[in-house]
């Protein structure tokens, strides 16, 4: 999603006008095309012709990747993934739209970029100024490693140019560069975070309050990494689940016009 959807480290807190926002964007999004529906809502289409076929390439149920988490329930985790962990999933190479990402997808989609983030952070000795506990909480650090880990799966797939590694190395030097300035500008350290702050403009709900000059949330202290990243997981999927159901409610009002498109770059 575009900007943070969780506001509050709670596990147990409400979804935050933030994410009420987002999803609304979301939702247009959908309505626009942009998004792949779960299967649930192409079978709707379902009329023997492939004009909208979910399942053409071996997609089911929108799940893009070839496994996923058991009973879809959040795996108890540490600080890194540990050798004889669970198989996550295996992520396609291809440009990954971070808004297009259904909620099953999500769901397996950040855990499999968190493991690698944690793999990247100890193999090459990432400091908080690059990599910050709470990057998930940080949408220009989401793209950012996002598409680092896109590169990366490209650079070393089997097929790949034996020069792709080196080529990647030289992204990565170029990454590191504007991840420490994400990073700063985002106000996140090692033992506390919060939200990035967003200037807003005139015409925009709050212009001219006291934040929309400075970002007037108190930082809140870090005290359990694992645990706060599956309180956000938790939060972005309740959000695109929330923006799914919207559009399957909104479906007998559309006309019967299919919604296609893939999303996924």
């Amino acid at each position: 999603m575009d900007e943070n959807l969780p506001s509050a480290h709670d596990p147990e807190s409400e979804p935050s006008d933030a994410v009420v926002s987002d999803a609304e964007s979301l939702l247009d999004a959908y309505l626009a095309n942009a998004f792949a529906l779960p299967a649930d809502v192409a079978a709707v289409y379902d009329d023997g012709s492939e004009e909208f076929d979910e399942d053409a390439d071996g997609d089911e149920g929108g799940n893009f990747l070839t496994s996923t988490p058991a009973d879809g329930a959040a795996r108890e985790r540490g600080t890194g993934a540990s050798s004889d962990a669970e198989p996550l999933g295996e992520v396609p190479l291809q440009p990954m739209n971070l808004r297009a990402l259904t909620s099953t997808e999500a769901e397996i989609y950040w855990r499999v970029l968190d493991d690698w983030v944690t793999w990247l952070r100890h193999e090459y000795g990432l400091g908080v100024t690059h990599i910050p506990p709470l990057w998930h909480r940080h949408a220009a650090l989401r793209w950012e490693l996002s598409a680092l880990h896109t590169a990366w799966l490209a650079s070393y797939h089997p097929e790949a140019s034996a020069l792709a590694p080196a080529a990647w190395h030289r992204e990565l030097a170029e990454s590191l560069r504007r991840l420490h300035d994400w990073v700063g500008q985002s106000g996140t350290t090692l033992t506390q975070d919060r939200p990035t702050g967003v200037t807003l403009w005139p015409g925009e709900p709050g212009f001219g309050a006291a934040e929309t000059w400075q970002n007037a949330a108190e930082p809140t202290s870090i005290t359990d990494r694992a645990a706060d990243f599956e309180a956000w997981l938790a939060d972005d999927i309740a959000a695109r689940r929330a923006v799914e159901a919207r559009v399957r409610a909104s479906l007998p009002t559309l006309g019967g016009r299919p919604l296609s498109g893939r999303g996924r770059s």
